[in-house]
């Protein structure tokens, strides 16, 4: 592409991570994905926690281990040989916060265009995150940081999968 739009979508995207973790020096990105997706999906084993983040296993038990020693996660279980780890109280509390301080970061950028242009940007993205995620594949990796049970990305419906038609 032969345009500064890549580099501008690749600008915006790195800001608003860094707008979300700016008061969280303690949290990696990983360690808030981490956090939110226990949170919204417990309990998970160190494997899927792994899976979903994007870390090896190894790295998601030392991620774990530091969650654990700051009493936001526990491992709660072994099933076979998986351990299974949940989200405690003050986590849950955490993983809210990183959650609201994400959606406010994002609405300070959307606050700028009209009603119209959102309507016509949602429909971009939600066309471009389809054909991201139209194999399915990472579609959980994907919405690893997403308001579960409130999600309204459309793509866990299966008529998201069904091709979409920009209006301009």
């Amino acid at each position: 592409m032969d345009t500064p739009l890549p580099n501008k979508i690749a600008a915006l995207a790195l800001a608003i991570s860094d707008d979300t973790l700016a008061n969280s020096e303690d949290f990696a990105p990983t360690a808030v994905a981490a956090l939110i997706s226990i949170r919204d999906q417990e309990p998970l084993s160190i494997g899927d926690i792994a899976r979903i983040v994007g870390l090896t296993h190894s790295a998601a038990v030392r991620l774990v281990d530091r969650l654990e020693k700051d009493w936001l996660v526990r491992r709660q279980r072994r099933v076979g040989r998986e351990v299974m780890v949940e989200i405690t109280a003050r986590g849950r509390r955490r993983a809210q916060q990183l959650q609201e301080t994400r959606m406010a970061a994002v609405d300070s950028y959307l606050g700028a265009l009209s009603p119209e242009e959102l309507g016509l940007l949602d429909q971009m993205v939600t066309r471009m995150i389809q054909r991201r995620t139209s194999g399915g594949n990472d579609l959980e990796h994907f919405c690893r940081m997403c308001r579960r049970g409130t999600c309204d990305c459309g793509l866990h419906d299966a008529a998201a999968q069904a091709p979409l038609r920009i209006e301009a």
